[in-house]
């Protein structure tokens, strides 16, 4: 099955090139009440829009397809502490007449879509790509009022769109610009570090990955959804009633089931629930950490383990700073047929993705993360 994996990801020689994107975070620390909502968007990156180019920072997610930033028309305060596109100063710009809203798990937008050159990556390593729909904002929740970013960038499947285009990835294959079907991208193991990862188009990063890469096929295309096989503590196998698992950059935590979170810290000595907060409290706070054993998710028939430091997090006080309490980054209220393996799964793992246009498939690939060099 690998072998025939890795064959269907072999660039074709019409791609041309590469883009490289740093990403940063705002803060380190988990809202463990967002997180349970599934969407709490950290990771950060820039791209450029229009002729000249503006560039605008956006939150790069798996977990959604359609690419947006807040419109000079939008008035909300959301809007007005975030960068603003602007029709008139743009000589490549194209409308229409969808209009398009989308609610996500914390917040709504809602605008109408356009058609604009899209410049991504460094001046050494440049994309640009034509014709690229996006959302023009003109209304936004309060919600994004003190977000990271200035809009959302997504990276999930066609299916996933509200927006009638194809999104970025998608559109950049159609129209042959990169030098292969994929993207990659790398979350530092470290939370606090600077720069935080890096999202790759057209390749990956041989210097952010250990080993060798695992290939598993995606079994639905909307999210990018592979199969789950259960999970283990300290090496128990844990059987879970999910049977899949979504990659997704744009949740910070691992959201399970109720059940599914009940089944994997039962027997966990040193973590409880918490009724009033609902979530698995770290008994000793962040200096216990070492006490508690290895958790790992079993996804394409390969085990991917998270140390302590990786399935916990440490909780914001009020000041801004750390309050020296952890908790587990391992999220109850999800559904109950799918994990979905947020930030703290994609620090500890470099993920990989791919489409292959002619036999539409994909897949995703999952290889142990390396510390960040300089």
């Amino acid at each position: 099955m690998l072998a025939l994996l890795l064959a269907v990801c072999i660039p074709a020689s019409s791609f041309a090139g590469q883009a490289l994107i740093a990403l940063h975070r705002k803060n380190g620390n988990l809202d463990a009440v967002a997180s349970r909502s599934a969407k709490n968007v950290a990771y950060f990156g820039v791209f450029q829009l229009g002729n000249p180019p503006k560039q605008f920072t956006g939150c790069f997610d798996t977990g959604s397809s359609d690419t947006w930033v807040p419109s000079t028309s939008c008035v909300n305060p959301s809007c007005m502490t975030h960068n603003r596109y602007s029709t008139s100063e743009s000589s490549t710009f194209n409308a229409t007449t969808y209009p398009f809203e989308i609610t996500y798990g914390t917040g709504a937008v809602a605008g109408s879509v356009g058609f604009e050159t899209m410049t991504l990556g460094s001046e050494k390593n440049t994309l640009k790509i034509p014709h690229q729909g996006f959302g023009m904002v003109y209304d936004s929740s309060m919600d994004f009022l003190t977000a990271s970013c200035d809009g959302l960038f997504g990276l999930g499947f066609p299916q996933l769109s509200n927006m009638r285009t194809l999104p970025v990835f998608f559109n950049m294959m159609t129209q042959g610009l990169l030098d292969a079907p994929t993207f990659s991208i790398y979350l530092n193991p470290d939370p606090a570090a600077e720069p935080a990862g890096e999202v790759q188009f057209g390749g990956m990063n041989n210097a952010r990955f250990l080993g060798s890469v695992n290939w598993t096929p995606v079994v639905e295309k909307s999210y990018w959804t592979v199969t789950l096989d259960g999970a283990k503590v300290a090496g128990r196998a844990v059987d879970l009633a999910a049977t899949t698992a979504i990659m997704d950059s744009g949740t910070t935590a691992i959201l399970v089931s109720s059940a599914d979170a009940a089944a994997i810290h039962r027997g966990i000595s040193g973590v409880e629930f918490d009724q009033t907060g609902g979530y698995y409290s770290i008994r000793g706070g962040c200096s216990s950490l070492s006490r508690l054993p290895d958790i790992a998710f079993v996804v394409g028939g390969q085990t991917y383990t998270l140390p302590p430091v990786q399935w916990t997090q440490s909780i914001q006080g009020s000041s801004g700073g750390t309050t020296g309490n952890c908790i587990s980054a391992i999220i109850p209220g999800g559904d109950s047929h799918s994990v979905i393996l947020g930030d703290n799964f994609m620090r500890a793992w470099y993920t990989v993705y791919t489409y292959d246009i002619s036999s539409k498939t994909a897949y995703v690939g999952i290889a142990e993360a390396a510390a960040m060099t300089k």
